[in-house]
């Protein structure tokens, strides 16, 4: 029987996200970058910075790693 374990990789990242904003003024352009909060579906991302935090290895149950996973409802 083989076994398997798990490894997880943990770091902290500093990322540049950068998007085109299009309108049919600089101005409106401008408004819609000013107003988005988070980074769109076509924005660009460059890693600027990674930091190693830790790993950890893991025992993966057979049991575990093949069972469904169940739907809890309260």
């Amino acid at each position: 029987m083989t076994r398997k374990v798990q490894k997880d990789f943990f770091y902290e990242m500093g990322v540049k996200f950068s998007e085109i904003f299009e309108d049919a003024s600089v101005e409106k352009a401008t408004e819609k970058a000013t107003s988005q909060n988070k980074p769109g579906e076509n924005a660009k991302l460059k890693i600027i910075d990674q930091r190693f935090v830790k790993s950890n290895i893991k025992l993966v149950d057979k049991e575990q790693y093949d069972r469904p996973k169940e739907n809890k409802k309260s």
